[in-house]
This record gives structure tokens, C-alpha cells and sequence, in this order.
């Protein structure tokens, strides 16, 4: 018979700043999956760029208000579910994905882009990578022997996003060149770039997991 995971058992002094932190970096990741959300909305015409472009702002200092709280608790707490330094490496990088979409939106308003339905597979797809994302994160505190796995579901999820990317720039290089196509071509690189933060995330949770053993 095999032996059963256990979980680790959390001194009872230390739960408080484990929850805390716990809060913290879920917070981070949902404010990315908010902005997501809105990129996905406004790219399916629900709100306008403009909009977007104001109401990411909003969504990014929620944000980066849980990334401070984070790295407050790092400094005092003792016991955590990975090396601190792992933990803060994958804050920077949620707060990248963030970055990332707040600069998409920038970038739509500014082009004042027309074909907005063009970019609806990528915004499917980032939407689907930082849920898995997201899974993998509260994994790490519920059932941190299922982080490999899930961080992995994450990284393909993201793959998506760059096949995407591929597809899309192989088409804008066979086009003819124009103002609009290169406009094209740097919000895809953006996209593409949400794609890469976000498996940038999922690496350092694979490997600050392995590292701890689980």
C-alpha cells in the first residue's frame, strides 16, 4: 500500500502569515484574470478601448497593493510553501502578466484599433492560462504535491497563446505591409507576451516545488 500525502502541519503561530500570503499572491492573480477579463470584454466590443485602457488602472493598483502585502509578509514570516525567493520571483511575474495586459489595452487605445473581433482567440486563450494559473497557485497551500502538474497545465495553456501568435504573424508577414498590419503586429507581440510571463510563472512554481521536494 502506498504511503499517503501528507500535508504539511503548519505551527499553529505561523498559520496566520501562511493565510495572509496565501490572500496576497491569490489576490495578484486574480486581478489578472480581472484584467484579463476586461481585455476579453473590450475586444469583444462590450466596453471600448478607452474604457479599458481606464478601467485597467483600477485592476492594476488592486494588484500591485496584494504584491505589497506579499512581499510585507515574506519579510516575517518563517514558514512557507516555497523559498521565499521563489515566492517573490513568482509575484514579479504575476505582476508581469498584469503589466503585460494593462500595455495590450495601452496600445488599443492608442492605435485606435478598428477589426477588434481579430484578437478574440488570443484573449480566449490568455483568459484559460491565468485560470489555470490561478489553480495552480491555490494548490500550492491546499495540495502543494499537485504543483508540478498543475504549474504544467498552466505552461500549455500559455503554449496556446504562442501558437496563436505564430499563426497570426505568419499571416501579417504574407500581407501586404501597412500601417495597420504593423499596429497589428505589436499588439499580437503583446498578447504573445502575456503568454510568456504567465509561463514564466509556471516555472518558477515548478521549480520552487521540486525544490522543496513535493
Amino acid at each position: 500500500m502506498k504511503a499517503a500525502r501528507l500535508r504539511p502541519r503548519w505551527p499553529r503561530r505561523f498559520r496566520g502569515g501562511r493565510q495572509h500570503m496565501s490572500e496576497a499572491l491569490s489576490g495578484q492573480v486574480h486581478a489578472a484574470r480581472d484584467g484579463a477579463a476586461l481585455a476579453r470584454a473590450m475586444v469583444n466590443k462590450k466596453v471600448s478601448p478607452a474604457q479599458a485602457r481606464e478601467r485597467i488602472a483600477d485592476i492594476e493598483h488592486r494588484g500591485d497593493e496584494m504584491r505589497a502585502v506579499l512581499v510585507d509578509r515574506l519579510s516575517r514570516t518563517l514558514v512557507a510553501p516555497l523559498d521565499r525567493e521563489d515566492l517573490f520571483r513568482l509575484s514579479r511575474s504575476i505582476d508581469d502578466v498584469l503589466d503585460t495586459i494593462r500595455e495590450f489595452l495601452r496600445e488599443a487605445d492608442l492605435y485606435q484599433i478598428q477589426r477588434r473581433k481579430t484578437y478574440r482567440p488570443f484573449l480566449d486563450h490568455v483568459v484559460a492560462a491565468v485560470d489555470s494559473l490561478d489553480e495552480a497557485v491555490g494548490t500550492l497551500w491546499s495540495a502543494p504535491h499537485d504543483v508540478p502538474l498543475k504549474a504544467l497545465d498552466a505552461k500549455k495553456a500559455a503554449r496556446s497563446i504562442s501558437r496563436e501568435y505564430q499563426q497570426e504573424f505568419a499571416r501579417i508577414v504574407d500581407g501586404d505591409v501597412s500601417t495597420e498590419a504593423l499596429k497589428h503586429r505589436e499588439l499580437i507581440k503583446r498578447l504573445d507576451g502575456v503568454g510568456a510571463r504567465i509561463s514564466e510563472a509556471a516555472d518558477v512554481l515548478t521549480d520552487g516545488a521540486l525544490k522543496r521536494g513535493y
